[in-house]
């Protein structure tokens, strides 16, 4: 084989495989709902809000920040949030997190297609 023909084929191949990884990534964050943009994640965000849902955090809690930064910065903001003290809210919340849609209280830092699954109709794009 000519060295001619050996690159060809060797950037053929390079081509494809950057092409299969993007394609699999693509998929692999719709699937799970992990990896989703700025702007779906703002989206996703006013759906909750319009659906009632609130987060409940306290100060100091590390899986309250894990879910801040799942969240976004974007999305953050526009979920409606309520702090608790040092003996949590009232209302009968045990820990922290904890996500209140459609009247019932569901604990622990959630992802995007676990709130996906409870709101039950905000949908991932």
């Amino acid at each position: 084989m000519d060295s001619r023909r050996r690159v060809f084929i060797s950037i053929l191949a390079l081509f494809a495989l950057i092409a299969g990884l993007y394609f699999f990534t693509d998929w692999f964050s719709k699937a799970t709902g992990y990896a989703l943009g700025e702007d779906q994640k703002v989206s996703f965000a006013n759906c909750l809000k319009d659906y009632d849902a609130a987060l409940y955090e306290t100060i100091e809690c590390a899986a309250c920040e894990k879910q801040r930064s799942l969240l976004g910065e974007g999305a953050y903001a526009i979920i409606p949030r309520i702090m608790c003290g040092e003996d949590l809210c009232n209302g009968g919340i045990r820990r922290a997190p904890a996500w209140e849609i459609d009247g019932k209280i569901y604990y622990g830092s959630k992802t995007f297609k676990e709130l996906d699954d409870l709101s039950a109709g905000c949908g991932i794009k």
